[in-house]
C-alpha cells in the first residue's frame, strides 16, 4: 500500500531509487556517470538534504543547485531533452513508491526547478 512522504527514510529511498534509473538512461546515463558516480553517496545524501527541506522543511540543505548545474551544462549541454527525461524518471518513481500531498508537491517542484533551471542556462548561454 502506498502512502506519502513523510520522513527523511522516505526521501533517501525515493533519491536511491531514482538514481538507479538515471545510471541506467541511455540519455542520461553518461551525465551522471562522471558528473555524480565517483561520488554517489555524498551525492545522494546532498540531494536527499535538499528534498527534506523543500518537502519536510529540515533546513540541511547548504548547496547552490544552480552553480551545480552551470558546472554539468559545461561538460554536457542540458537541453529540454535532459530536463523531460530527468523529470519522467522523477515523476516515475515518486508514482510507483508514494500517494498524497508531499508526493504531489515533489513532482510539482522539481517541475518548476527544471523549467527555471532550463530557462537560466538559455539565457547563460545566449550572452556567452
Amino acid at each position: 500500500m502506498k502512502y506519502d512522504i513523510t520522513t527523511r527514510q522516505d526521501i533517501d529511498s525515493l533519491v536511491k531509487i531514482f538514481y538507479d534509473k538515471l545510471l541506467q538512461d541511455d540519455l542520461l546515463k553518461s551525465i551522471f556517470e562522471k558528473m555524480v558516480l565517483p561520488n554517489l553517496e555524498e551525492h545522494l545524501k546532498i540531494i536527499a538534504d535538499f528534498w527534506d527541506s523543500i518537502l519536510l522543511d529540515a533546513n540541511n540543505y547548504r548547496g547552490n543547485v544552480t552553480e551545480k548545474h552551470f558546472e554539468v551544462d559545461k561538460q554536457f549541454p542540458l537541453s529540454k531533452t535532459e530536463f523531460d527525461r530527468w523529470l519522467l524518471h522523477w515523476n516515475t518513481t515518486i508514482d510507483e513508491l508514494f500517494i498524497g500531498e508531499k508526493a504531489e508537491m515533489a513532482k510539482q517542484r522539481a517541475q518548476s526547478i527544471a523549467d527555471i533551471m532550463q530557462y537560466k542556462l538559455e539565457f547563460v548561454n545566449k550572452h556567452r
